[in-house]
Formats: C-alpha cells, structure tokens, sequence
C-alpha cells in the first residue's frame, strides 16, 4: 500500500535515461537501461597482471553498467547485488569450468566501508550467484576508494600490505579465483594475487564485473 501510495503521488525516473518507470526491486535503473548491460566480446589480448595466472572481465566500465556499480557501491543500493550477479552468471559459470579452481573467494571491503555502506559489495554478488565460495581475505588497512586516486603509483601505494590471508591451510596449494566488481590499474589484484601466492597458492585467477 505505501509503494503503491508513493508511486501515484511521486513520479520515479531512471537515473540513466530520465524515463519514468514503476520500479520493482530498486527504484534507479529503468528496465530497458538494465538490459543494455551485456557480456563485451573483447578480442584483443589481455594485458598481464603480476602474480595473476589469468582473468576475464563481463564488459566495460562505461554508460549504464557504470551508473550501476556506483549506485551499488557509493550510494548503497544493495538490490543491484542480485541484478549484477544475474547478469554475469552465465559467463562467470563459463570461467569457472575453464580454470576448475579448488575455492572462490572476492576481495572483500574494510570494516569502515562495511559498516558505512552495511554490506560488503562483492560478497553480496557471490551471495547470490549460488557458488560455494570461502572468506580467505581480510582487507586490514583503510583507504580512500582507488577511484580517487588519478596516478596508478597512488593505487599502489594505497592497497600494499591491505590484506591479509585468514586461512593459510585452505588455500596451500589450491588454484583459486577471485571476484572483484572493477578492474582499473590492477593494483588490487596484483597485491590480492601475491599474499595469496606468499600464503601457497599455486594459481591465482580473477573474474570482473567491469574493466575500465
């Protein structure tokens, strides 16, 4: 009754296109602009990223997509968890069968930004792409979003000595790959990829959301 009281009395527009629409599990992204949110057939080769044995990214940093994660990551619109994880499904299902990692994890959040947002964004999205997946990481040092750093050193600098390894024993040895919602410079993968290869991982892979 109140939904349906605010939507006769306060018209809702998608924050992309402007179109008015009836919202249904958030209130933000019109349909028709979500649904140009598709796999990017990128045919180029990847650049490499240091201690990373491979990874694969869902599409591009740009337009709708973007407007997305900074919705979902900035302004806590928690819904896009399960939209985001619907869209990637599919291809992250296809990765998965192509390196057979022994764990998935992500790359989790601070407690600051946790608690300040009231969800860990990447765990949201494993959440509800129905792998089994394990908390192996634990970030331990507080950073501004690497969105605000312009130079590529800066990034660096920000996520060195940022996470730890909780569980040494689990990843001695295994493949694993790793879940992160944007790929940028590389920095966070880069320093993810080497604790867990200085902890005994044997191959570290990463799957993104975007890639700018």
């Amino acid at each position: 009754m109140i939904r349906l009281f605010l939507e006769f009395f306060f018209e809702n527009s998608c924050k992309y296109c402007g179109t008015p629409f009836s919202p249904e599990e958030q209130g933000y992204l019109c349909p028709s602009c979500l649904s140009l949110v598709e796999k990017y057939e990128f045919f180029e080769d990847l650049p490499e990223i240091p201690f990373v044995d491979g990874y694969e990214f869902f599409t591009k940093y740009e337009g709708v997509a973007r407007e997305l994660v900074v919705l979902y990551k900035f302004h806590s619109v928690k819904p896009f968890s399960k939209i985001i994880a619907e869209k990637i499904r599919e291809d992250f299902s296809a990765f998965v069968s192509e390196v057979k990692p022994d764990l998935i994890t992500f790359v989790p959040t601070h407690f600051f930004r946790w608690w300040a947002r009231g969800y860990d964004h990447n765990e949201e999205v494993m959440k509800h792409l129905g792998f089994f997946y394990e908390k192996l990481l634990k970030r331990v040092k507080y950073a501004k979003p690497l969105a605000q750093y312009k130079e590529k050193e800066e990034r660096e600098r920000a996520v060195k000595f940022a996470y730890k390894v909780v569980s040494p024993e689990k990843v001695e040895g295994k493949s694993i790959l790793v879940y992160d919602d944007v790929l940028t410079t590389g920095s966070t993968a880069r320093e993810v990829a080497r604790v867990l290869k200085e902890a005994g991982a044997r191959e570290v892979y990463f799957y993104f959301f975007l890639k700018e």
